[in-house]
This record gives C-alpha cells, sequence and structure tokens, in this order.
C-alpha cells in the first residue's frame, strides 16, 4: 500500500549509516527482518506492512520488544472499550472485534517499532557520545524481554479476571428481573414478547442456560423446530446429559 510521505515522518532508508547501524543493534534479534520490512516501507511510502507476530501475540508482542508504554496503554483502551462495551450492551467485546484490532495491530507494528526504536537511538545519542559506550547501551535497553512479557501477561490475567467479574454483576443485575418477566410473559401466551426479551439478555461470555430452554419450548410450540432445535443444543452444551433437555430434543426430532 502506497501514502503519501507524512511532514516530518523519518524512513529507515533516510538515516545516515551510522544511525541505521545503530537503529539495527538496538533491535538485535532479528534485525534482518525488520531491516528488510523497514526498506521496503522506505521505498514504497507506506505507513503498513504485515507482521505476524503481534498478529498472533497481540499485546504481548509490545511487552517482548520491550514497548512497555504501547502494551499498557493498547490495554488501557482496551479496558475502556471493554467498561463501556458491558456498561451499554450489557457484555464485553466481541472476539471479531478483537480480531479487527489485531489486524491493525499486526499492520502498523513494523512502523510503530521503527519509531520507537529511531526514539531511543536519538535519546541515547545525546547521552552517550561515545559511540563504543553507546553501542553497549543500545545492546543492554534494546533486543527483547521476556521479564516485561511475563509482567505483562500477570497484568493480563488481572485485567481479564477484573472484566469478567465487572461483566457477570452488570449482566446479572440487568438479566435476572429481564429473565423473570420472559418467563411470565411465556406462562401467559405472550411468546413473541418472551423470545424478544430471551433474545435481548442473551450473553455469549455469560450464558444462561434456561433462556435457550425455554426458547426451544416456545420455537416447539410455533411448530418453528429448526429454531427449537438449534436453541436445544445450545442448551445441551451447556447443561449436558440433562434429562428435561434431552427428553425436550427427542420430541422436538420426532415432532420434525
Amino acid at each position: 500500500m502506497v501514502s503519501k510521505k507524512k511532514k516530518h515522518q523519518v524512513n529507515f532508508l533516510d538515516l545516515d549509516e551510522e544511525t541505521s547501524e545503530e537503529v539495527l543493534e538496538f533491535v538485535g534479534r532479528k534485525a534482518d527482518y525488520y531491516e528488510k520490512k523497514w526498506k521496503r516501507t522506505s521505498r514504497w511510502n507506506s505507513l503498513f506492512s504485515w507482521n505476524w507476530s503481534p498478529f498472533f501475540l497481540g499485546l504481548f508482542w509490545f511487552a517482548f520488544r520491550k514497548m512497555n508504554g504501547y502494551a499498557y496503554l493498547l490495554l488501557g483502551i482496551l479496558a475502556v472499550a471493554d467498561i463501556l462495551s458491558i456498561i451499554f450492551l450489557k457484555q464485553s467485546m466481541s472476539r471479531t472485534n478483537l480480531a479487527g484490532i489485531f489486524v491493525m495491530i499486526a499492520l502498523t507494528a513494523n512502523g510503530a517499532y521503527f519509531d520507537f526504536v529511531l526514539k531511543k537511538v536519538k535519546r541515547l545519542k545525546n547521552l552517550h557520545p561515545d559511540r563504543e559506550e553507546r553501542l553497549a547501551v543500545l545492546r543492554n535497553q534494546g533486543g527483547i524481554s521476556w521479564l516485561h512479557t511475563m509482567i505483562f501477561t500477570l497484568a493480563i490475567i488481572i485485567y481479564s479476571f477484573s472484566i469478567i467479574f465487572i461483566e457477570e454483576k452488570v449482566y446479572y443485575a440487568y438479566a435476572v428481573p429481564k429473565f423473570s418477566e420472559a418467563v411470565e410473559l411465556q406462562q401467559s401466551g405472550e411468546l413473541d414478547e418472551a423470545i424478544e426479551i430471551y433474545d435481548d439478555i442473551e450473553n455469549r461470555n455469560v450464558p444462561i442456560p434456561a433462556i435457550y430452554y425455554n426458547k426451544a419450548l416456545i420455537y416447539g410450540s410455533k411448530k418453528e423446530y429448526k429454531l427449537a432445535l438449534k436453541n436445544i443444543e445450545i442448551y445441551l452444551k451447556l447443561v449436558p446429559e440433562d434429562e428435561p433437555g434431552l427428553e425436550l430434543k427427542e420430541e422436538l426430532l420426532k415432532a420434525k
């Protein structure tokens, strides 16, 4: 992808020989890989290039490459997005949204890493005028870090459990009274209204099995057997070997 070069944007091929050598010295592991990527994007004046590592590793890649500011900033953005999603949609972000985020990270990671490394190199040039001393510092401060990755993994675990806790609290506070309302509507024969509420309170992350059982009953009574079987199958995945669920499935298959 070709894009117009931004004002003040510095490409790898714009660097003098000494600076480019120091940039690669800072990168350390897989310096050849990043050199090829940065040269290619420089020639094409492109802001994007693909990197499989951040696509599969996500935010962990930033910590692995000692880009801790990026890692924790992005984690904070995800946390805010998750909390807003829970408040307004009563569930955290879907995996589809996360996949889209990881694609964007994979496309922009090489450029972000180049900017990060170049800033570090320029800063160290001012702090350490002697080149041999500077190269030693570059090797020490650059490269990869399993320690940073492990610390960030701990942060991700804390974040994940916190989001699960918040989601469950918010969701159940919203869903339980709604579920009771739907059951009353179902019992009084207002089936479409009950289905509408059941659909509204479904949550892929915190499933309530009874929602799917009740929907199977409703669709079965309406002779919409395809939808009834779909819901009883979901129910049985959540509650395997449940006798009432197995009996209802058998009845639906016979009626179909």
